[in-house]
């Protein structure tokens, strides 16, 4: 019976089923609290609000915190019925993983609080780290952070290019204008944050280069900057399209599979609609693969009632007994 609870408990927590009322219940209450829970923080942080609703706040706190708490314990609990985190050791290994650490700090800042004298200003800011919490309960931003980890590759050789970039301006234009601005430029550091104001394209314009030299050396960085800015949304775009089409192509086998000779009955449409939800793809896009797919069966039926040689309908005519 154990087994059993912990299975369901396990089903329940680690994937939104659309057919359960419950599942979606459960998981829209967690979103809920959430979002209510980052509100408050930030409400908290004005100091009029704080002490007008000091006890609202501390409420809603404790019960956002309760109710994560358990959620964790639960989570940790049914692991083991995942077969990746199956054996002696699968409930540390999911502790271990981004999304467990993420639910463990958003249930800390009350315990410090209560048991350290720790800055409140310190809790309030990790409190707002719960909002990392959501990505488990939307599809974009999953598909955002697996998209980043499959890259994460490129991406790391995108951000050495970019630090040796920045230091290598830094040296340029702490050479060309230490002596002209000694208090602008008087050190690397100094030249360093300049260097990553300009490379950002931001252009905070507190600090510009009144040197030659300088001001040649500062349009280079600019214009570096926009195709170093460039690069990483580049890699982003084709990882995310490379991603979308993979689900599309995974959702059409599947689909194809499920509607192969068969006719699109209710339980096919859950069945299709568990794949729609486990591979993220939008409702218009199911309906668009779904009628392709249709229209290619139909297609190929036709052609079963052609002559191969002609291609001429076959006409086919019913005797009458005894003919």
């Amino acid at each position: 019976m154990e087994r059993t609870l912990r299975s369901k408990v396990q089903n329940l927590l680690h994937g939104v089923d659309r057919q359960s009322r419950l599942s979606l219940t459960i998981h829209l209450i967690l979103a809920s609290l959430i979002v209510i829970n980052v509100i408050c923080v930030i409400l908290d942080t004005v100091h009029e609000l704080a002490e007008q609703f000091f006890i609202l706040f501390l409420v809603i706190e404790l019960i956002c915190t309760a109710i994560f708490t358990v959620e964790y314990v639960l989570r940790v609990w049914s692991a083991p019925d995942n077969p990746e985190f199956s054996g002696k050791w699968g409930r540390l290994r999911y502790m271990l993983r981004p999304m467990a650490m993420v639910d463990l700090i958003a249930i800390l800042p009350v315990f410090l609080l209560f048991f350290t004298s720790i800055d409140l200003r310190f809790i309030r800011i990790v409190r707002l780290l719960r909002l990392l919490k959501f990505t488990r309960y939307s599809t974009g931003l999953e598909l955002m952070l697996m998209v980043f980890r499959q890259q994460m590759g490129i991406f790391g050789a995108a951000s050495a290019a970019l630090a040796c970039m920045l230091v290598f301006s830094a040296g340029a234009i702490y050479l060309a204008e230490h002596e002209a601005q000694p208090d602008a430029f008087g050190n690397l550091p100094s030249a360093l944050y300049w260097s990553v104001i300009t490379l950002a394209t931001v252009g905070y314009g507190d600090v510009v280069p009144i040197t030659a030299l300088g001001k040649v050396i500062a349009s280079l960085i600019s214009l570096t900057g926009i195709g170093i800015v460039a690069v990483p949304a580049g890699i982003l775009a084709s990882a995310f399209s490379s991603e979308l089409r993979r689900r599309e192509d995974a959702y059409r086998q599947q689909a194809a599979h499920q509607l192969s000779g068969k006719r699109l009955t209710e339980a096919v449409r859950r069945r299709l609609r568990s794949h729609q939800d486990e591979l993220g793809i939008s409702d218009e896009q199911a309906q668009s693969i779904i009628s392709d797919i249709r229209d290619i069966h139909h297609d190929h039926e036709d052609d079963l009632l052609s002559c191969p040689h002609c291609h001429k309908p076959l006409r086919f005519e019913v005797s009458e007994p005894g003919e």
